[in-house]
Parts: structure tokens; C-alpha cells; sequence
């Protein structure tokens, strides 16, 4: 009886070094190089269009930052171009109880963006949402604000996102 036990565990121990030695080369990193030009190379050729609005700002500067690697832009000739616009939206989800109006709202922002050659061939398009969530204060500056920080927040979210998408569609290129 103990004999099968240990050649149980055994075999399965095997099946699972082979799996894994086998599966391990199935894998590469996003951002390692692939024919000697690295993915975060290839982000921080991209060019990215001005987007108006105050959350189209926040948005421009957090993509600047990270499709750089976090680094100032360097003046140099840009092989890519990246369009976003942006819809806002924003629902009361609270409402106060006792008749002064909403106490907390949800702001959504929906970023379509197209990346292009410099050459204006469309390349890849995506869409990213996010949300956030906003306390509607009965001081004016402080609603105004709150609501700004929301968007910031929100525009850091989408930056993530957008990033992350072209990451994924420069390695499936390269392949």
C-alpha cells in the first residue's frame, strides 16, 4: 500500500517538472527585447497628440510619463503618433436623505485612442474606461476640487490601461 502511495507522488512529481520545462519557454517578458529593439524602446518613439479638457491634460502628461519610462522626453524624431479623445460622464449614486441632493457621484471617462505611422496609416485602435467615485460637498471649491482629483485619478487609471495595450500590440508585432 505504501509503495503505491510513493510511486503516485513520484510519477506526479515528474509529470509536473515536465510541464513546467515544458511550458517555461512558452514564456517572455512584455517589455523584453525582441530582434534587438526593446517594446520600451519602441513606446518611447511614440508621439502623443495634445487632448483637451482638464482630464485630457493629466491624461497626456501620465502617458508622457509612462511610455518614457518614467523619464523626460528626449527631442527626438517620433515614428509614431497617438490620438485619444475623450468622453466624460458622471451619475449621482448617493442621494441624501435628508433633500439637499446627491451626496456622491460616479465619473466615468471613456479614452478612444488610434495609434498611426508617421505616415498616417492607422495602426492599432483600442478603447479604455475607468471610473472613479467623487463626494459632492456643499462648498463649492471643494466640489470643484474633488471632482478634478477624481479626474486625475481616473486619467492615471486610463494611462495604465493605454500603456498596456500598446505594450501587448508592439510584442505581438514583433513576433
Amino acid at each position: 500500500m505504501w509503495w503505491s502511495d510513493r510511486s503516485f507522488k513520484l510519477i506526479r512529481g515528474g509529470i509536473m517538472i515536465c510541464l513546467t520545462l515544458t511550458l517555461a519557454g512558452c514564456m517572455r517578458p512584455l517589455y523584453g527585447s525582441v530582434n534587438g529593439e526593446s517594446v520600451k524602446t519602441t513606446l518611447s518613439s511614440i508621439e502623443v497628440k495634445p487632448i483637451p479638457d482638464v482630464a485630457g491634460h493629466y491624461l497626456r502628461e501620465e502617458l508622457l510619463f509612462n511610455l518614457n519610462g518614467g523619464a523626460v522626453p528626449e527631442e527626438k524624431p517620433s515614428n509614431y503618433s497617438l490620438s485619444v479623445a475623450l468622453a466624460e460622464s458622471s451619475q449621482s449614486v448617493a442621494i441624501d436623505s435628508t433633500g439637499n441632493g446627491a451626496d456622491a457621484a460616479s465619473v466615468s471617462i471613456t479614452a478612444r485612442y488610434t495609434l498611426t505611422d508617421m505616415g498616417g496609416k492607422t495602426l492599432h485602435q483600442g478603447t479604455s474606461v475607468a471610473s472613479g467615485s467623487v463626494d459632492r460637498l456643499s462648498q463649492r471649491f471643494a466640489a470643484v476640487r474633488a471632482f478634478r482629483e477624481a479626474k486625475i485619478r481616473i486619467a492615471k487609471s486610463l494611462a495604465g490601461q493605454i500603456e498596456t495595450d500598446l505594450a501587448a500590440y508592439f510584442a505581438s508585432r514583433a513576433n
